[in-house]
């Protein structure tokens, strides 16, 4: 770490196009940036601890860290989203006008990613000579990181924002441009498989990487699936999502260990991580700023006390829609293990006390005739919402030290899981006609789920692909790109998202492209948001 901080002092961003006064990517950090600063292994480690650092600064900003679990049929608009920016996660679940080109919050996802780009291509495209076979390593390694992570970023800009721009390195001595044209996705995707295919032989097993943090090959597999589902090659799709299952070093976990934390961060790194954002509770000022946002205004009961075991202090962004509930068995092990169905009474006292003569007692179940009640609420104009049921998998408790006041955390952010890619696998080979291996993938999930092979299944549809995706990986970031690739998005979102569905359009598939950006360029901006 002494060297990652020593670099970081001196590194920026790296602009891809446009002068120091004009970017259309970046438009800040531009301290300069010794040369031999990205010609040593110091050099390259702190470039990619950058872009770590900048990817993952999406979710430490409250108005866009979740943006990948808005927007889908899934959630239900929580009681204090409007406290959020109509061109941030409000906009982006709602599709109001405020989401629009002009957001900034667009903006800010948009410049995150390319200024990571950025970095990568300095990695990859260093000229360092390595002195013995542990630089050798080294170089091989971080180039392999610098790989996996420009696959990764890509995938998520191309399928939110279609046609985007390549991002290049000029080469020494050239004049910044302006000129960023859009490619088509195809070109986009190209490069994605490209990238994951360099990654693969430079990259180890999961096991032999310093944790779920560090980009693996499993990582790069994983990646490898997605990009082939998005482009329908069923029979690569199923080959790389295989791989991961076979060659990653990943295990399935029992449900409660999967989003389990414990002092160490051991249990953040279980075996059934793919890749996750790191945070460390030492780096006080970069903080998981997720971790409340789906968590009801339960403390607004008089009788419930504000409590980290509870999610401690709520936000209210986003809770799951009845729909969503909708889809589980009564006997499946994952509704109890993810989620929070009740409230209870935990305390009596003045200020905050049970309504005399209700009937309710420390200890009961808090029910939606008990928060009808005159001063049962302290916000009774959000009725029996306050209360309502909630998924935990983004909450954090006091492992880490959070206090019950925190509106942020240091869990990590898990990005893919083993359960995905036994999905992945599973549709492809569906899809490539080969059922009987599908059925085996999907039914270690549903194993897993129940406990037993009682409710295994024995064919496979679309819907039932969907609705085991929706249960298993339910408020994972998953959801709105797999309800768009198979053509289903504003479909589901009018029939279940109700904020939602008065709003969505044929054009929200597609996200506007920055209209900074646009206006610099001079490139088309995307169908539908060009008024």
């Amino acid at each position: 770490m002494r060297i990652i901080k020593k670099y970081l002092l001196a590194l920026s961003v790296v602009a891809l196009f446009g002068s120091c006064d004009d970017n259309i990517i970046n438009t800040e950090e531009r301290d300069a940036l010794a040369e031999n600063q990205i010609l040593n292994i110091g050099g390259l480690e702190a470039t990619m601890f950058q872009v770590y650092e900048r990817t993952r600064s999406i979710h430490e900003d409250a108005d866009i860290s979740i943006y990948k679990i808005c927007g889908d049929d899934l959630s239900i608009q929580g009681t204090n989203m409007p406290d959020s920016p109509i061109g941030g996660i409000q906009g982006m679940n709602s599709y109001a006008s405020g989401f629009s080109p002009s957001s900034i919050n667009v903006y800010n996802i948009w410049n995150s990613m390319y200024n990571s780009l950025a970095n990568c291509n300095r990695v990859i495209a260093n000229t360092i000579v390595p002195k013995d076979a542990t630089e050798t390593a080294k170089i091989s390694r971080f180039v392999g990181e610098a790989h996996a992570m420009r696959a990764y970023l890509y995938l998520e800009l191309v399928e939110r924002f279609e046609n985007i721009p390549l991002a290049k390195l000029l080469p020494a001595g050239q004049e910044p441009q302006r000129e960023a044209p859009l490619e088509d996705k195809s070109v986009i995707y190209k490069q994605i498989i490209d990238d994951c295919n360099a990654a693969i032989p430079l990259l180890q097993a999961r096991g032999g990487t310093t944790g779920v943090t560090a980009p693996s090959k499993g990582l790069a597999y994983h990646i490898l699936s997605l990009a082939y589902m998005d482009l329908g090659k069923w029979a690569e799709a199923a080959v790389a999502a295989e791989n991961v299952i076979s060659q990653g070093g990943y295990t399935l976990q029992p449900l409660d260990k999967i989003f389990a934390l414990s002092a160490d961060k051991v249990a953040e790194n279980n075996n059934e991580l793919i890749f996750s954002f790191g945070f460390d509770k030492s780096v006080v000022n970069r903080k998981n700023r997720m971790i409340m946002m789906m968590v009801p205004l339960y403390d607004r009961v008089n009788g419930v006390a504000r409590d980290l075991n509870s999610g401690g202090r709520p936000y209210a962004r986003l809770s799951p829609n009845d729909y969503y509930f909708s889809l589980f068995e009564s006997t499946d092990l994952r509704v109890n293990a993810w989620h929070k169905l009740t409230w209870k009474f935990d305390v009596d006292i003045s200020g905050d006390a049970i309504v005399p003569g209700s009937g309710f007692k420390i200890g009961d179940v808090v029910t939606p005739a008990y928060v009808a009640l005159s001063g049962a609420s302290i916000e009774p104009n959000k009725g029996a919402r306050i209360i309502e049921r909630a998924c935990t998998k983004l909450w954090e408790d006091g492992t880490y030290g959070r206090l019950r006041d925190d509106a942020e955390g240091f869990r990590n952010v898990i990005v893919y899981r083993l359960a995905q890619a036994y999905l992945i696998a599973a549709e492809a080979h569906w899809r490539n006609g080969n059922s009987s291996r599908a059925l085996q993938l999907i039914n270690k999930i549903r194993e897993r789920a129940f406990g037993n092979t009682s409710r295994n299944y024995t064919a496979l549809t679309q819907d039932i692909i969907l609705d085991e995706n929706a249960r298993e990986l339910g408020f994972e970031g998953h959801r709105w790109a797999l309800l768009k690739r198979m053509g289903l998005l504003v479909e589901r979102v009018k029939a279940h998202n109700a904020v939602a569905s008065t709003n969505i359009l044929p054009k929200h598939v597609s996200w506007p492209l920055p209209q900074s950006f646009v206006d610099l360029a001079k490139v088309k901006q995307n169908t539908g948001w060009d008024n």
